[in-house]
């Protein structure tokens, strides 16, 4: 009685259980069908049992599969589990076939032999593995994309036929939408969706789905009279005639939202069939993803936006503003050099615009130095140079200027250092930044201190100076565009030592500042060896 008990338990929980269970005689015949497998393949028990197996096999599999089951009875092997073989195919009762994953074994009863097999449809997650690696690989291409229209074109065509026949991506504007990109399995269909957004920003009536989704931005689904529903809830002909044409049978509404903001809306339309639940889940996933790549298109729009802007006005910087402070350094220089020149305070006025014009000049060189660094367009020619000659060339223009302000300069060059690769303008440039700033760090009577040395990375030239040094909390930022010292008199933008790192890092040489406060600062770069 136990074994009978034990044997009717067992019996249930194989009818019972979701895969499905089949066995088959030596004949390969079915002779049990438990309902796991009736409500895989569509067939009922009845219409099953005494059948050949082959009915559940996809055609182009049959001939050879009686050999392989053959083979496998004759094998010492008592059963395979599932996972050991290749993924296998069924096929239902409506000829629609399906992905799946089967155990089987073989017991003798006596002079017969019973095979059992034990097969588990996995067509749920295959979907799910292929829309995993979908969205991972739409993830990419959207990354790659820039610019607002080549993002929604790139989701337009990541939908369809992926999970639609056709879809409109659209831009919210104010109370409306804009579409931006329309794409469909039928190109004649797809021309006409494409004339939607020629027609501007399109308002929906109070009845169509897209205001719903400005009330609230959650999806909506239309599964039944779709066609009709949308052509009775739109205004807009073109709207209208590429609805008309696909005659929807099923359309879905995803708001995309981004930093809690509604900023458009994507629409995917069936012709055939409905969106279920896996579908929903699948594109309200595709709806994040684009949602995410479209703000960040919008942003890099914005961006690029304000670059145009900032090159047009250093454009102006340079040839309008630069011409009138070109003309007031060469006047104010011409009256400097008459021998009257309205006497001692007129001639203090006219060196006062003098240094104001040279300033200005100074500053509109350091933008566009600073705009030449941001396009990659910064002129190096670099040569083989003497760096003694190199020093010696550079500071004698500087010499003037440091003794004006009662400070001593000092060039301390290594014997036999050998030649370094070099833009002389570019580099003059950079020491006249470098020593700029220890002048304006060094009192009265106080000395600057010009090196060069050879090192492992090259040529090492620094500028030392016995100043105030700079705080330790304030070094990282030195290197920063327009940022000051509070000690400084604020003369200049701040954009000296920016652009003295961005010519040393053009020579493939490095910058770098020590300083201890009370003591004074190092400032040194390298330039490779020639």
């Amino acid at each position: 009685m136990p074994d009978r008990i034990t044997h009717d338990i067992l019996a249930e929980i194989v009818e019972i259980a979701a895969d499905a269970v089949i066995c088959m005689d030596a004949f390969q015949r079915v002779t049990f069908f438990n309902k796991g497998a009736e409500s895989i393949f569509g067939w009922t028990s009845d219409e099953i049992i005494g059948q050949r197996i082959e009915m559940l096999i996809p055609e182009r599999y049959r001939s050879t599969h009686p050999r392989h089951v053959a083979e496998f009875g004759r094998s010492k092997v008592k059963a395979r589990r599932m996972g050991e073989r290749r993924e296998i195919a069924g096929v239902r009762k409506n000829g629609i076939e399906f992905p799946a994953e089967a155990a089987i074994s073989q017991v003798q009863q006596g002079d017969n032999v019973v095979y059992t097999v034990v097969l588990r449809d996995v067509t749920a997650r295959k979907r799910f593995e292929q829309r995993q690696q979908f969205l991972a690989q739409a993830g990419e291409r959207l990354a790659s994309s820039f610019g607002s229209s080549e993002t929604l074109n790139q989701v337009a065509r990541l939908a369809v036929p992926t999970i639609a026949d056709g879809c409109i991506l659209e831009n919210r504007v104010g109370n409306g939408f804009v579409a931006g990109a329309a794409a469909h399995v039928d190109a004649d269909i797809e021309e006409m969706m494409d004339e939607i957004g020629k027609a501007g920003v399109r308002v929906p009536p109070a009845s169509h789905p897209l205001i719903e989704i400005l009330g609230k931005p959650s999806p909506v689904l239309l599964q039944s009279n779709t066609t009709s529903r949308l052509l009775g809830a739109s205004a807009n002909p073109a709207y209208m005639k590429a609805v008309q044409a696909m005659n929807p049978q099923s359309a879905l509404f995803l708001p995309l939202v981004a930093r809690e903001q509604l900023i458009g809306a994507l629409t995917l339309f069936r012709t055939k069939g409905s969106f279920d639940g896996d579908d929903l889940g699948f594109a309200e996933d595709l709806a994040r993803l684009a949602a995410l790549a479209l703000d960040n298109a919008r942003l890099h729009d914005t961006v690029r936006a304000s670059l145009r802007a900032r090159d047009e006005m250093l454009g102006v910087v340079s040839h309008d503003l630069r011409n009138p402070v070109a003309a007031v350094k060469m006047l104010s220089r011409t009256l400097l050099r008459a021998p009257e020149s309205g006497g001692a305070p007129a001639r203090e006025s006219i060196e006062l615009i003098a240094q104001a014009a040279e300033q200005m000049d100074a500053l509109i060189r350091d933008l566009l130095d600073v705009n030449r660094l941001d396009s990659g367009k910064l002129a190096i020619s670099a040569a083989p140079v003497d760096p003694s000659v190199l020093l010696t060339d550079s500071l004698q223009t500087l010499r003037p200027l440091v003794e004006g302000k009662g400070i001593s300069l000092d060039l301390q060059i290594e014997t036999a250092l050998p030649k370094a690769m070099a833009d002389r303008e570019r580099i003059q440039q950079t020491l006249s930044n470098l020593v700029g700033n220890a002048i304006k760090f060094s009192g009265e009577g106080s000395k600057i201190v010009v090196v060069a040395r050879k090192d492992d990375d090259g040529v090492i030239i620094s500028v030392l100076d016995k100043g105030k040094g700079i705080a330790p909390e304030q070094l990282p930022r030195v290197f920063d565009r327009y940022w000051q010292s509070s000690r400084t008199d604020r003369q200049g933008a701040g954009l000296g030592l920016a652009i003295a790192k961005g010519i040393v890092e053009a020579h493939g040489g490095r910058i770098w500042i020590e300083s201890t406060p009370g003591e004074g600062t190092i400032a040194s770069f390298s330039l490779p060896f020639a």
